[in-house]
C-alpha cells in the first residue's frame, strides 16, 4: 500500500486548496493508497519556530518521512506559498525528501500568480530531495462554479494529477 500525505498550507479551513487536496484524494483508489491530511493551522506556532516540542507536530514530520507521495497544498501569499507550508518544511533536514514525489497545489486570487508554483513551492520541495510532479495544480476563482463547485478545467487538473501520481506510483 502507497502512503500519501497532503499538507494544507492554509491559516483557513476549508480553502480552496483544502478543498482541491480533497477532491484528490477521493480519485484515489482506496484499496491502494493510505492517506492522512495534516492541517499545518493545527501545529503550535511556537514548535514551527523551532521554540518548543509539539506532539502533533512530530507526528506530521514522522508521516511526512513514511509517505511515498506529498502534496503540499498552500494560498498564494505575496506571490508565493504561506510562512505556515515554509516553517514546516524548515523542520526537515536536507535530502529529507529523497525518493518521494511531491505535488504542489497552489491557489490564488488571479491566473497571474499561476508561475509562483515553478518560482516558489516546487525549488522549495526540490532542495529537501523532493522529485516534483509535472501535472501540479494552480487554481484561481474561474476554476470554481457559483455554487462553490469545481469547474470541468479543475476537475481535469485534478484527473491528470492523478494519473501522473498513480503512474509514478505503482
Amino acid at each position: 500500500m502507497k502512503i500519501l500525505s497532503a499538507v494544507l498550507g492554509s491559516p483557513f479551513s476549508g480553502s480552496s486548496s483544502e478543498k482541491i487536496v480533497n477532491l484528490f484524494i477521493d480519485r484515489l483508489p482506496k484499496e491502494e493508497w493510505n492517506t492522512a491530511v495534516l492541517d499545518l493551522s493545527d501545529i503550535s506556532s511556537e514548535a514551527l519556530l523551532f521554540r518548543s516540542k509539539d506532539n502533533i507536530l512530530s507526528a506530521s514530520i514522522e508521516r511526512i518521512l513514511d509517505s511515498d507521495v506529498i502534496l503540499a497544498a498552500t494560498p498564494t501569499y505575496r506571490a508565493t506559498y504561506t510562512g505556515l507550508i515554509k516553517t514546516f518544511f524548515d523542520q526537515f533536514p536536507e535530502n529529507a525528501l529523497s525518493g518521494k514525489v511531491v505535488l504542489p497545489i497552489q491557489t490564488g486570487g488571479s491566473a497571474e500568480h499561476a508561475l509562483s508554483i515553478e518560482h516558489g513551492l516546487s525549488p522549495m520541495v526540490r532542495t529537501l530531495g523532493a522529485a516534483v510532479a509535472s501535472k501540479v495544480i494552480y487554481s484561481w476563482g474561474e476554476h470554481w462554479n457559483e455554487d462553490g463547485t469545481p469547474s470541468k478545467n479543475l476537475e481535469g487538473l485534478i484527473d491528470q494529477s492523478v494519473k501522473e501520481i498513480i503512474g509514478t506510483s505503482g
